[in-house]
């Protein structure tokens, strides 16, 4: 998010508020945990790379369905943080 648009959806957040600073902040706080899962997000990519290129190397890949689950729960993650990050750029 740019810095111009973080200050206006922080202004919207206070001019709806009855409590201005305290929304100021609630808005702050979910950005600063959406930055932080979104690092984790990439963190666990890099781990996917990873294991992949030692697989590929190895050849030892585990069975279908273990691969599988571990690439829904990645999906399921991505698809939670895409929603939030939604509701929050939507001001919801």
């Amino acid at each position: 998010m740019a810095l111009g648009g973080y200050v206006a959806e922080c202004s919207l957040a206070a001019a709806r508020a009855d409590d201005p600073t305290a929304a100021v902040a609630d808005y702050r706080a979910m950005v600063k945990t959406l930055i932080t899962t979104n690092g984790q997000l990439g963190k666990i990519g890099s781990n996917l790379n990873q294991l992949t290129h030692h697989l590929n190397k190895d050849g030892a890949w585990p069975h279908h369905d273990t691969v599988q689950r571990l690439l829904d729960r990645v999906e399921a993650s991505v698809a939670e943080v895409d929603a939030a990050v939604a509701q929050v750029t939507e001001g919801r």
